[in-house]
């Protein structure tokens, strides 16, 4: 028996199990946002988060309220949906985020800059992002993206901004 010290050690080691949940973000577009949906799904793998494709599937024709409605329903599911994050995509960006904004605890946006993605993450405590892809080029996309995944929301208890979220998520 001529084994190495080193391999002699290994066997009496205890496996290293990655224990670290990934993030999911859900995403989805309609026909016009298909390709960019593909390129900033890529890059959301690329960045070690676990995506969730609501569809399309392809480049024929659909209608963007199935798209957002599947996506609403599918981060609804979880039971904090505070924690839950998606992308939705289309022409202007603006049908996604007037059909998402319609579920309670949704908060979609469409923005078309770093800052504004920003600032609507920490005051607005936006949990869907919605970009038009007529007006945002593939790499201002990522950019906000990596914003809108990368800036916490304050805090909805502690933040001045906290009372104007739960007045827009409060039955009437």
């Amino acid at each position: 028996m001529n084994e190495s010290y080193s391999q002699e050690m290994q066997e009496h080691l205890e496996p290293i199990i990655d224990n670290i949940e990934k993030e999911v973000i859900l995403i989805g577009s309609d026909h016009r946002g298909f390709d960019l949906k593909v390129l900033l799904r890529e890059h959301l793998i690329k960045e070690n988060y676990d995506v969730m494709d609501v569809g399309t599937h392809n480049k024929e024709r659909c209608d963007y309220p199935s798209v957002a409605k599947s996506l609403v329903k599918n981060l609804m599911s979880d039971e904090d949906v505070s924690s839950n994050k998606g992308i939705l995509i289309c022409g202007s960006g603006f049908g996604m985020s007037i059909t998402a904004n319609r579920m309670k605890g949704i908060h979609a946006v469409v923005p078309r800059s770093i800052e504004e993605c920003k600032t609507a993450r920490e005051h607005g405590n936006v949990n869907v992002l919605c970009i038009g892809t007529d007006f945002t080029s593939d790499v201002e996309s990522v950019k906000i993206v990596d914003t809108f995944l990368n800036t916490d929301s304050f805090a909805v208890e502690d933040s001045r901004y906290g009372q104007r979220i739960r007045m827009i998520d409060e039955d009437e």
